[in-house]
């Protein structure tokens, strides 16, 4: 209840804002719909209780917006109907794979106010019932099968000093709660401050620094972070180069868990034909693949919920169009979890996750297109329980969805 009172606040708010900037409006309204359906051999991701289940889904939306000189709102509407097909899991008490049906949501709003030529004042609020921990955290390797309700609400603030300087500040709060599983929700309030300096259109440089709040039900992982680091981009017509270094101390409540301090780092070079716009990236958001690119990625840093650990990730994407119809796509990561002090004996545990996958996909129109996916995802522990190996395939069928974006069935979030 809470999430959606905070959704329903922030878009009262943005209409208020916004109130005064819509002389000249061009509205948008555009449907979309994907199914797919997926077979996974090991669905539960078990070790020893290896399940195979069939994976169907429906996924109507709509997308509505508004553009005006100053102003301009998005609100985007997805229903997620999850249908399974196929054994259930003796260790989770699930006789069936459809005891496991629920329906889905996601709602974002995303809305700009350009107050001065100077100043840009922003807002997003993202609800999401889900059953994939990506959604609020993507270094997760958390394999429960819940169903979770995420809502992130951040306002922000740009603004330009001298078209050289310029100055983004961001806040941001995300709420969990869980719906079946004995385990507290959280909440956590983040802050962010950037100063950026751009010594041309294509540069820039700039330092990073970010503080939050994690805070559960029951108090049992409360922690305080901060992370400060040195950003720096460089833009060529095709190209980008992106990279972050700096510290991240994490502090937890209970007296009886170590303070935790990684120097964290985020490295990426991007390849995008045709070329994305020429314009300065803001604090906080990336570009938009196209849909002939690559990308390759290398990371450290602490997940966010649940018992922490220092992750390192490697990533790789690459995709081009052949005769205008056919796009190919391979794509994978490693990660590396290091869990100092995994359970309360203080013991550790190392794993090693690889993910890989590749599909081809016919567009039909700029708006319709048909995939097809093969993959294979394994997880190595130095614990026994946490391994697993699982084989997957995927159907897509997408009208008016974006072919380079979010897909549910897809966890398309572990990538960027």
């Amino acid at each position: 209840m809470k999430s959606i009172c905070s959704f329903v606040a922030s878009v009262l708010l943005i209409w208020l804002l916004a109130a005064t900037g819509f002389c000249r409006t061009e509205l948008i309204i555009k449907p979309k719909i994907s199914t797919a359906a997926r077979f996974d051999s090991n669905f539960y991701l078990s070790e020893t209780d290896e399940s195979a289940v069939y994976t169907y889904l429906v996924q109507p939306g709509i997308k509505l917006g508004l553009k005006a000189p100053k102003t301009s709102i998005s609100l985007d509407y997805d229903f997620e109907a999850y249908f399974y097909d196929g054994e259930g899991s003796e260790a989770l008490g699930i006789d069936k794979a459809s005891d496991q049906n629920y329906y889905g949501h996601l709602i974002s709003l995303d809305s700009e106010y350009k107050a001065t030529s100077r100043l840009h004042l922003g807002f997003n609020d993202t609800f999401y019932r889900t059953r994939y921990p990506v959604a609020y955290d993507r270094l997760s390797d958390n394999t429960y099968n819940v169903i979770y309700k995420i809502n992130r609400m951040t306002p922000s603030l740009l603004y330009d000093f001298e078209n050289r300087f310029s100055l983004g500040l961001r806040y941001q709060q995300t709420d969990v709660e869980y719906e079946n599983l004995e385990q507290s929700g959280f909440t956590e309030q983040r802050a962010y401050a950037d100063l950026m300096y751009h010594p041309n259109r294509r540069t820039s440089l700039g330092i990073d620094y970010q503080h939050w709040i994690a805070e559960y039900e029951q108090g049992e992982l409360d922690y305080t972070s901060d992370q400060i680091g040195i950003n720096f981009q460089k833009r060529f017509k095709y190209y980008t180069f992106d990279a972050m270094t700096g510290y991240h101390i994490r502090n937890f409540t209970d007296a009886d868990m170590d303070s935790a301090d990684t120097v964290s780092f985020k490295v990426s070079f991007t390849g995008q034909n045709p070329p994305p716009p020429e314009l300065r990236r803001p604090p906080g958001e990336f570009f938009i693949r196209s849909k002939s690119h690559f990308y390759v990625a290398a990371e450290r840093n602490f997940n966010n919920y649940g018992s922490y650990f220092t992750a390192d990730r490697f990533t790789m994407s690459v995709g081009h169009v052949f005769a205008r119809k056919i796009l190919a796509r391979i794509r994978g990561y490693y990660q590396i979890n290091d869990y100092d002090q995994f359970d309360e004996t203080g013991a550790g545990r190392k794993d090693k996750t690889f993910n890989v996958s590749g599909s081809l996909s016919y567009l039909f129109s700029k708006n319709l297109s048909l995939s097809l996916t093969a993959g294979r995802e394994e997880r190595e522990s130095s614990l026994p329980g946490y391994g697993y190996e699982n084989t997957f395939y995927i159907m897509t069928f997408d009208f008016n969805y974006d072919i380079g974006g979010r897909g549910g069935v897809t966890e398309e979030a572990l990538y960027y």
